[in-house]
């Protein structure tokens, strides 16, 4: 049934996955309270936010799902595998920005001390994507995909 969408479907799927991905991470400051030099400094980036957030991304992410359709097994489950983890990474840092924004003040403000995430968003990150990771792994397993190839 995870895979009874066509090819094309789960190639819309990936770049809606990707584009997700681009407005998520391109969204995450707004609605924070941030310091007035560092509001400035983001907004200045997010109006122009260069070559390597709209060109060098999707290009990057487009030779990674190239390479890996070049493959002779059926594109499906690498289609839902590209999209679940490009969809799932700014669902992961949303809950944590602002914890990482106050690391990222820290550090600068203090450049000989390292920047250094406390330990709960570290739980939360890992824990998410690491629970991300199981379910798509599950969700392919229990296909037919799956099933031929875990025999």
């Amino acid at each position: 049934m995870l895979f009874s969408i066509p090819v094309s479907g789960w190639g819309m799927i990936a770049a809606a996955a990707t584009g997700f991905f681009m407005i998520g991470m391109w969204a995450l400051p707004v609605g924070m309270d941030l310091p007035d030099d560092l509001r400035a400094r983001i907004e200045r980036v997010r109006r122009r936010p260069g070559p390597v957030f709209y060109v060098v991304i999707p290009v990057l992410a487009a030779m990674v799902l190239g390479v890996n359709l070049l493959r002779p097994e059926p594109a499906a489950p690498i289609l839902f595998l590209y999209s679940v983890a490009f969809a799932s990474f700014p669902v992961a840092v949303f809950p944590i920005r602002g914890r990482l924004l106050k690391a990222y003040i820290t550090a600068e403000q203090n450049p000989d001390v390292p920047l250094e995430v406390d330990r709960a968003s570290k739980i939360w990150f890992y824990g998410f994507l690491s629970a991300v990771i199981l379910v798509a792994t599950l969700a392919l397993m229990t296909t037919p995909y799956g099933a031929q190839h875990s025999a």
